[in-house]
């Protein structure tokens, strides 16, 4: 109940800057700027507390989606509002002095601005096919571990919800169809304020301080609005 709660309230925020988005186009950029809409599926992986190496959390079990609006301008700056869901997981391995594993849920709200550059063959009626973005932002980030450990002193473990912000940042590839959609790939990074994405804290000498989500998505876009630069 509390997490469909906390997924309510963010709706609630995020619905309106899409509002707010659409508005912002039709009233203040010019007809050359664009509006698409941005679906991505790919993998997450959780930089932590745990001495296992990230290379050995599972691929399967560590999926990121995302939905998001993008504008673009004509002078390729831009910003992009997203809603995310990401599954992670990992362990310390064989270590029996601290027997620890996570498997963690997050939902993220975010906004970033964007600068793209664009390059490849151009004709008279389309833009260039190829670009490449670089994005940073702000966001935040809902998160609950699920744990399976045995507790060992000094150490302090958050098995329930808790929310933190995020920075997102990150960059990507593009290739702009003629048919208006859009295909591409993105490396991502989400530095969090928390030290609990893995639901635990060492102490001070042995934390890591706060946890980092990183990974690489497919994204999937088509333009709504606006017309060829």
């Amino acid at each position: 109940m509390e997490n469909k709660n906390i997924l309510f309230t963010l709706l609630l925020i995020v619905l309106p800057l899409f509002c707010l988005v659409g508005q912002n186009n039709k009233g203040l950029t010019s007809s050359k700027s664009t509006q698409s809409v941005i679906v991505s599926l790919g993998t997450e992986y959780c930089f932590a507390d745990t001495k296992e190496s990230v290379t050995k959390q599972s691929p399967l079990k560590n999926i990121d989606m995302s939905f998001g609006l993008r504008i673009k301008y004509p002078t390729n700056f831009g910003y992009r509002v997203n809603v995310g869901y990401s599954t992670f997981t990992g362990s310390d391995g064989a270590s029996v002095s601290r027997s620890y594993s996570f498997a963690s849920k997050t939902i993220q709200l975010s906004a970033m601005g964007e600068y793209t550059l664009s390059f490849g063959e151009a004709y008279e009626t389309s833009s260039t096919p190829n670009s490449i973005y670089f994005f940073a932002g702000v966001g935040l980030l809902n998160c609950r571990a699920n744990l399976d450990y045995y507790p060992k002193a000094n150490y302090q473990y958050k098995a329930d919800t808790n929310n933190s912000p995020f920075i997102p940042f990150g960059m990507g590839y593009q290739y702009n169809f003629s048919n208006n959609f859009q295909l591409g790939v993105e490396y991502n990074v989400r530095w969090s304020f928390s030290d609990y994405l893995d639901g635990f804290k060492p102490p001070r000498s042995a934390s890591k301080s706060m946890d980092m989500l990183q990974g690489f998505s497919i994204t999937l876009g088509y333009k709504i609005m606006g017309c060829r630069e």
